[in-house]
């Protein structure tokens, strides 16, 4: 785009300003058309455009400007010539007035069509596509393959971000001249002999050019091992016919016929060519520097440039195509956050940066591979640079808003001048306590280290409180200081008034323990009980929040976490960005800052300002009320001073009322605390070093760390560019991919801002394993994370079933003798609160229990072990019908019932009658069967008691137990060696291990071996692998769903599945040893306490039936109690009532 300024003796008028153009180029009144474009926007730039046609319109135009957001005049200028017959012209250009009275103009020439409707004369409609064919015979192809003749020069860089174009990667063969040389934005002009890197490249460029004259083209041939022809869409005789290099891989353009001879397609408001994917490279430079530009914002800047007003929804497609062009798409930019991080520390070496995928990792293209779960990064001009300031950090986190949900971690320091240091950063999966322990220890390690003791301030997030409690060999305990404004908000849900929150931060701020009891006893007053309530239980640890109890002045008078968040909001318009494109960010962000502010602080310096601006404006202050301040020496050496305050004067010239203090030069202490908390002298010291004749701005008594020569060593380091990805190293370590469970499925926009009532109050931790749908409901979300108290459920127990021997060989031909023989002989009773207690702990996502130590299930071999039941058959499943039941029996048996006679009702119809049975069938006689282990804990007496006591006593015993307190292999154990048990329950081994689908007719639960093999003593892999354990499954009942008459084609894939089992060996495998990559894997993804907080004392005080069941402190009655399980009582009872209500008619 050609640009000239134009200078004006005085503000123009609307007759000057036409004067000028038709002047300066030539033209006509008639060939000129003019509009204004001023800034309507509220956040972002949304320009309207505004006919000029008269003084009148000039007038208000400027009015209109000065009024918008710009006050900057710029006209359109459109100036249409009549050249040839068939051909339109059109010249624009913009006249910028940047304050409108000072006059300049800038003028862009763009080659296009006017808006306005021609006759022009079309030659050629009928256009045939042969014509190809024969044109290309005729073409120059004189090693073209070869491209022996082409004149090749250098290619640079792309010029601009505000408009990426092809044009500036084509080479023109006939004129020699590189086409970068047209300026971005001026109209492309295609030649024969320009040449292209790759075919996307020569496409772009030909839509380019068709949308900026707004002539649309067809594809005749396109083969990307030969051609790319096309033809002007409107019939006219356009056409390029371009071909591939075979020698380079490039494409040239062996010939083309121009101009155009048809009507612009403007008029239309469409073009083929203005694709998604075109519009996402010509947005390239506004994405970049703003990731989070509104849709709308974009239908604008795309109807500015191309003259099109395109749809919402592919303005929102180019939008992730441009984020897909400059980071990667969502998924890819997670594998490529170490090749970025590895390019930054090859050309800035001392880059730290860590990746931890939490031992995790999921099947990508049929390959395993690690997730991303957590990155951390810090470059060493930052770890330089926090040596040189105080010794306080601040930390804070930033939600993401892009397609994975997470959260940016940053920790800043602060510089004399009062400026934020950029420290580390980190991307986790959210904030919880171990992703904030993880971020804080490598913080510590490789930011802060072990020299010196640093204070940390931040809001009071759990995670945040634990990693402050963290010990680190080697390094100094870190200080914990919590931020005054987000202490203060927790006062609003208490209660909401301005005024008490404005009294709670004065009473945080004070200096002294005397100021602090006169602001508490007058906050105190304006409370409600609750806020009281509240502030008394804060008062245990006011040392982190009160300055007057500050010790050792940690805080340095650093109250609040502003400046950290003040980086957020920096940060904030790059949430939307892939993690790949945060990283490039923090790193050019953090060049500008050390760019920008050495080069003040250096000025600063060469002025003779020696302090910086936090002490200097203090300084000034201070010194301006020392004028008024009395000093009194005091003992030999004179280092002890009394200093009397400014006061009020009597009418004898006596001064009186004035504070008295105690100044230490020796110890440089004051009775007003600021020396001993801020590090820099009060306005009373600096009375007693005037006194005494010492220079107040000594290192001694203003800590060096204020000076401006620390400014200029904190921001003096410089960074290296790392240059564009065909310069990066090669990378060859471990591929990454994202955390599925992280992907965002809500539909619509992302929430940009929280919105929480209490600023401290955060989300419950997540966890990788569970699902936000079910944990919602679960009884363990609101025992832990919602502190409810919930009571044990009720084992609901039926009757013993009836026996009748003539059920037997039926029973043992199914394989469910043992089992039935077991029922019979009475089911155990049930422990309701223990029950209970596992039922807190078993989770739907994964079918297992989730213990303190991993993961627990019941598995097939406890099937087999403990009930004798048969693992290898046919799926429990069928039709439910009863109407063709008769069919059922002689496709099964081989013998078909017989049908009821006419009017007899007394036959079954449901089922056959035992008569029927004896009559085909040989009578069966019974023979004693060998135990299962059922019969050896059969008689295992139940525990029993007060159940809200024995529940919470088991809840607390699951949440300390280890796996070294787990029983692994219950089977077998030494003293069971010399039973003999029955061999239904080792007949089918191979299939213990068996993922696999079982199934009951409508329910299908998934066997899921694979999470537990320490249950049979194998190795447990860390992570197991992922497996959709069907959930969709879980919500099929026989409620509602009448109409599934056969359940073998609804559960078809799931038969399927068991019918094509595999076997494996029973002991093959690693045996089982502790494993701690599993252990930390494991605690990082799911919840592993369920009530922690349930000691003694509340199970203590737990209702009791009877007095005499608390034998000691703690948990006795859960073995010794006295309260049964009564439902089985409860069903007999019933039976036997019905029975005999119907007895007795």
């Amino acid at each position: 785009m050609n640009e000239s300024i134009e200078i004006f003796d005085g503000p123009p008028s609307f007759s000057d300003l036409v004067d000028r153009v038709m002047t300066k180029y030539g033209c006509r009144v008639d060939e000129i058309s003019l509009r204004g474009r001023f800034d309507c926007r509220k956040a972002r730039a949304h320009y309207v455009l505004m006919k000029l046609s008269s003084d009148a319109n000039w007038k208000h135009y400027k009015d209109v400007v000065h009024e918008a957001n710009v006050a900057c005049l710029e006209v359109i200028v459109e100036i249409v010539r009549m050249p040839g017959p068939n051909v339109v012209m059109r010249e624009e250009v913009t006249v910028v007035n940047h304050n409108g009275t000072q006059e300049s103009e800038m003028l862009h020439h763009v080659l296009g069509e006017t808006e306005r409707d021609f006759d022009l004369a079309i030659a050629n409609d009928d256009f045939p596509n042969n014509i190809f064919e024969r044109d290309e015979a005729n073409i120059d192809v004189d090693n073209v393959s070869m491209g022996s003749e082409d004149c090749e020069l250098e290619e640079d860089g792309v010029v601009g971000e505000e408009d990426i174009s092809m044009v500036h990667k084509a080479i023109c063969e006939s004129s020699m001249v590189n086409a970068e040389g047209t300026s971005i934005g001026e109209s492309p002009v295609i030649k024969k002999g320009m040449k292209f890197n790759s075919l996307e490249e020569l496409k772009f460029f030909l839509a380019d050019y068709a949308v900026r004259l707004h002539r649309p083209f067809s594809v005749v041939h396109s083969d990307k091992n030969l051609r790319y022809n096309v033809m002007c869409k409107q019939g006219c005789h356009w056409r390029v016919w371009s071909r591939l290099i075979s020698s380079t891989g490039q494409w040239r353009i062996s010939n083309v016929v121009q101009p155009h001879t048809c009507q612009s397609s403007q008029p239309k408001r469409e073009h083929v060519q203005c694709t998604a994917k075109y519009l996402g490279r010509r947005i390239l430079g506004i994405i970049r520097k703003d990731s989070e530009t509104s849709v709308p914002s974009l239908v604008e800047s795309i109807f500015i440039f191309s003259g099109y007003r395109v749809k919402y929804s592919k303005a929102w497609r180019a939008k992730q195509h441009a984020v897909a062009l400059l980071w990667g798409d969502w998924k890819e930019s997670y594998g490529m956050v170490p090749r970025v991080l590895s390019a930054i520390t090859y050309y800035n070496p001392g880059v730290k940066w860590w990746i931890d995928s939490c031992g995790m990792m999921v099947p990508d293209n049929g390959v395993l591979k690690h997730i991303l779960q957590r990155v951390f990064w810090c470059f060493p001009q930052c770890s330089e640079a926090f040596q040189h300031c105080r010794p306080v950090i601040l930390v804070d986190g930033t939600f993401l808003t892009g397609k994975y949900k997470g959260t940016l971690m940053m920790a800043v320091a602060v510089d004399p001048e009062q400026q934020i240091v950029p420290l580390a950063f980190a991307l986790v999966e959210s904030e919880n306590n171990e992703s904030w322990s993880w971020f804080m220890k490598l913080v510590r390690v490789n930011v802060l280290g072990p020299s010196r003791i640093v204070c940390m301030i931040s809001d009071r997030h759990h995670g945040l409180l634990n990693c402050a409690k963290d010990h680190i060999d080697g390094f100094p305990p870190l200080v914990h200081r919590w931020c005054m404004r987000h202490f203060a908000a927790n006062m609003s849900r208490r209660q909401k008034s301005n005024g008490v929150i404005g009294k709670l931060k004065l009473l945080c701020t004070v200096h002294t323990e005397r100021e602090f009891r006169e602001k508490l006893e007058d906050l105190v007053k304006d409370l409600n009980d609750d806020a009281k309530e509240w502030l008394k239980g804060e008062m245990r640890d006011k040392d982190k929040w009160a300055q007057a109890f500050d010790e050792g002045g940690m805080r340095w008078g650093i109250m609040t976490t502003n400046f950290s968040e003040s980086l957020n909001g920096v940060f904030k318009g790059i949430r939307s960005r892939p993690v790949a494109g945060i990283i490039e960010y923090t790193f050019e962000k953090c060049n500008a800052y050390f760019v920008n502010r050495w080069g003040k602080a250096r000025d600063m310096l060469d002025q003779g300002y020696r302090i910086g601006q936090v002490a200097d404006n203090y300084l000034s202050e201070a010194e301006l009320r020392s004028v008024h301040h009395l000093a009194d020496p005091y003992g030999p050496e004179r280092m002890v001073y009394s200093i009397r305050s400014y006061g009020s004067t009597n009418i004898g010239g006596e001064s009186h009322g004035g504070r008295h203090y105690r100044v230490d030069l020796h110890e440089v202490s004051c009775t007003c605390n600021v020396p001993q908390l801020l590090h820099l002298p009060c306005s009373h010291f600096i009375t007693a070093c005037k006194a005494r004749g010492l220079n107040f701005q000594s290192p001694m008594y203003l800590s060096p760390l204020y000076s401006r020569e620390h400014t200029i060593k904190i921001w003096e380091s410089s960074f290296q560019p790392y240059l564009d990805p065909s310069q990066w190293p090669a990378y060859e370590g471990v591929g990454y991919v994202p955390n599925p469970s992280l992907m965002t499925n809500k539909v619509g926009r992302r929430q940009k801002k929280r919105f929480t009532g209490e600023m401290d109050v955060m989300a419950a931790p997540g966890y990788p394993l569970l699902e936000a749908a079910y944990d919602l409901h679960h009884r363990a979300h609101h025992l832990a994370d919602m502190n409810e108290h919930l009571t044990p459920l009720r084992a609901r127990v039926h009757s013993p079933l009836r026996w009748d021997e003539r059920y037997a060989q039926y029973l043992q031909r199914a394989g469910f003798l043992d089992i039935a023989v077991q029922v019979v002989g009475g089911l155990p009773p049930m422990d309701g609160p223990l029950l209970t207690a596992m039922v807190d702990r078993w989770r739907p996502e994964t079918h297992t229990f989730h213990m303190p130590f991993g993961e627990m299930t019941i598995t097939m071999q406890d099937a087999a072990m403990i009930l004798g039941l048969p693992l290898h058959g046919l799926p429990v499943t069928g039709i439910i019908q009863n109407e063709n039941w008769r069919d059922m029996v002689e496709m099964h048996i081989g013998i078909r019932p017989p049908e009821p006679e006419g009017g007899d009702s007394s036959k079954k119809t449901s089922g056959v009658s035992s008569a029927w049975l004896r009559e085909h069938f040989e009578p069966w006689h019974r023979h004693d069967s060998l135990p299962t282990f059922y019969h050896v804990w059969k008689h295992v007496r139940p525990v029993r008691g007060n159940p809200d006591r024995r529940y919470r006593a088991y809840t607390n015993e699951f949440d300390v137990l280890t796996q070294y307190q787990v029983e692994w292999k219950p089977y077998d154990r030494q003293q069971l060696s010399d039973i003999v048990f029955s061999p239904t329950c080792y007949r089918d081994r191979e299939l213990w291990r068996c993922t696999t689908p079982m199934i009951l007719y409508f329910v299908v639960e998934f066997h899921m071996p694979h999470r537990v093999m320490r249950q049979f003593g194998r190795m447990q892999p860390c992570p197991p692998l992922e497996l959709s354990t069907s959930q969709q499954l879980h919500s099929i009942d026989r409620r509602k769903r009448y109409k599934e008459n056969d359940w073998r084609v609804k559960h078809d894939r799931y038969i399927h599945m068991w019918n094509n089992k595999e076997g494996c060996d029973p002991e093959g495998g690693p045996y089982w040893r502790p494993n701690n990559e599993y252990i930390r894997w494991y605690c990082t993804s799911t919840r592993t306490k369920v009530k922690p907080s349930w000691t003694n004392v509340p199970i203590e005080d737990a209702p009791s039936d009877d007095d005499a069941d608390i034998a000691d402190a703690y948990d006795t009655v859960t073995r010794h109690g006295t309260q049964p399980e009564r439902a089985p009582l409860h069903d007999y009872m019933g039976q036997q009532l019905a029975r005999l209500s119907n007895e007795a008619g």
